[in-house]
C-alpha cells in the first residue's frame, strides 16, 4: 500500500511539472515585456504632448456651518448632491529633478464644462515650455492649478501606471497567471500582481481628511496580448480603514501602441468608494499625441521619426 501511494505521488509530480514550468515561463515573459515597455514609455513620454478629456462625477463635499432641519427631514440623513465636471486639457509628462527624475502628469486646461479658457495651440506652447524647464517650480504650480477647477479629490499620475514595472522595480512584484479574456477576436492573458517589497507604489491623499497622505503597496491585474505579451490594460485596487470608514481606490488604465514605438494611455477609469458606496468617478480619455522639440517653441515631428 505504501508503495502504491509513492508511485501515485511521483506520477502526479511528473504530470504537473510541465504546468508549473509553463506558468513560470509565462510570468517571465510578462516581466520582461512589462519592463521593456515601461522603459520605452519613460524614454518617449517627456517628448510628447496630447489632449486629455476628463469627466468627473462626484458627491459634493458638505459645506461648513450650522444647518437646521425640523420635522420628518430631521429623521434621515440628507440626500447626497452629485456634481459633474468636464475638463479639456493639453496633456504631457514631466520629469521632476527634485524627485530623482520621477515623471508626473502635467496639464494646461483649455476648457471647463464647455467654456473655453485658452487656445489649444497657445496652451501647447506654454505646456512645452514648462515641461522642458530645468527647475520644478513652474511644474508644481501647474499641478496646483489643475486642482483648483472644482474637482473633488483630483486624481493624477494614473497615465504612467506602466512605470510601476520598469526594469529597476519589476522585481518587487509577484505575478500569477489567472485567466483568458477576449477582446474581439484577440485572446488576452490576464495576470494578477502583488507588490511584495520595495517602496510603496501609490500615495493616497485624503482631501476630505485634512490632506493626510498614506503610502500603500499595490495589487491588481495586468492584461497582455497572448502572442506578444504587450500590455493592453493595467488595473489596481487598494483599501484603507474598515467598515463604514473604509476608503477604496479602484483604477484601470488602457494602453495602445503609438507611432513612436511606445505604449501610451488611451483610457483611464478611477472610482473612489467610501463605506462600499461610490463617492467619486473619474473617466479620462487621451488623443492626438504629438512629439515636440527640446526647445520651448513646439516643433511637432513626424510620428515615424524617433
Amino acid at each position: 500500500m505504501r508503495v502504491s501511494i509513492l508511485l501515485a505521488t511521483l506520477v502526479l509530480v511528473i504530470w504537473c511539472a510541465p504546468c508549473a514550468l509553463k506558468g513560470d515561463e509565462r510570468t517571465q515573459q510578462l516581466a520582461a515585456s512589462l519592463s521593456r515597455e515601461a522603459d520605452a514609455f519613460r524614454k518617449i513620454a517627456p517628448d510628447l504632448v496630447g489632449q486629455e478629456t476628463l469627466f468627473q462625477r462626484a458627491i459634493k463635499p458638505p459645506k461648513g456651518g450650522f444647518h437646521l432641519r425640523v420635522g420628518a427631514s430631521a429623521q434621515k440623513a440628507p440626500e447626497p448632491v452629485w456634481q459633474e465636471r468636464r475638463i479639456l486639457s493639453e496633456y504631457s509628462f514631466a520629469a521632476f529633478a527634485g524627485e530623482g527624475g520621477a515623471l508626473h502628469e502635467l496639464r494646461r486646461v483649455t476648457a471647463v464644462d464647455g467654456r473655453t479658457l485658452q487656445d489649444s495651440k497657445k496652451a501647447q506652447e506654454e505646456l512645452a515650455a514648462i515641461v522642458t524647464a530645468p527647475d520644478d517650480k513652474r511644474k508644481k504650480e501647474l499641478l496646483e492649478q489643475f486642482e483648483k477647477y472644482g474637482l473633488v479629490g483630483a486624481v493624477t499620475d494614473f497615465g504612467q501606471l506602466l512605470l510601476l514595472f520598469n526594469s529597476r522595480d519589476v522585481m518587487h512584484y509577484e505575478f500569477t497567471y489567472r485567466r483568458v479574456e477576449m477582446q474581439g477576436i484577440a485572446r488576452i492573458l490576464v495576470f494578477g500582481y502583488q507588490q511584495i517589497d520595495g517602496p510603496e507604489g501609490l500615495t493616497v491623499i485624503n482631501a476630505r481628511g485634512g490632506g493626510s497622505a498614506q503610502n500603500v503597496r499595490l495589487s491588481g491585474e495586468v492584461w497582455v496580448r497572448e502572442n506578444t505579451f504587450i500590455p493592453v490594460r493595467i488595473t489596481l485596487a487598494t483599501s484603507q480603514g474598515e467598515g463604514p470608514a473604509m476608503v477604496r481606490q479602484e483604477a484601470s488604465v488602457d494602453y495602445t501602441m503609438s507611432p513612436y514605438g511606445a505604449l501610451l494611455p488611451l483610457w483611464t477609469e478611477h472610482r473612489e468608494l467610501r463605506g462600499g458606496k461610490v463617492d467619486v468617478e473619474n473617466k479620462f480619455s487621451y488623443a492626438e499625441f504629438h512629439k515636440f522639440g527640446a526647445a520651448s517653441q513646439i516643433n511637432f515631428g513626424d510620428p515615424n521619426s524617433k
